[in-house]
């Protein structure tokens, strides 16, 4: 059954953040998993279990660039029958 989720990883840093944004989308982009990037966050789309452990690796990527203070915000949409991307945003494209 597929969730989706929405996170986002802002690191405390002076100057530019696209880097550390790449590094966590980069994990995204790795997990095979459906996923859209807007201006605020990414959504990703799949079993629970994989889309926690891609968002862990997201979180730790950004680590990873050296980044000492950063926050990870996490929204997840579970139904019962299942959910998608494209059945939750249908409406609106």
């Amino acid at each position: 059954m597929s969730v989706v989720a929405e996170f986002s990883v802002t690191p405390m840093v002076e100057g530019e953040m696209k880097p550390y944004v790449d590094a966590a989308v980069d994990e995204v982009k790795k997990s095979g998993l459906k996923y859209e990037v807007d201006a605020m966050g990414t959504t990703i789309e799949g079993d629970l279990d994989q889309v926690l452990e891609t968002i862990k690796r997201a979180h730790h990527a950004v680590r990873n660039k050296g980044v000492h203070r950063f926050f990870t915000e996490l929204r997840i949409d579970d139904k019962e029958e299942g959910t998608s991307i494209d059945e939750e945003v249908k409406d609106y494209r």
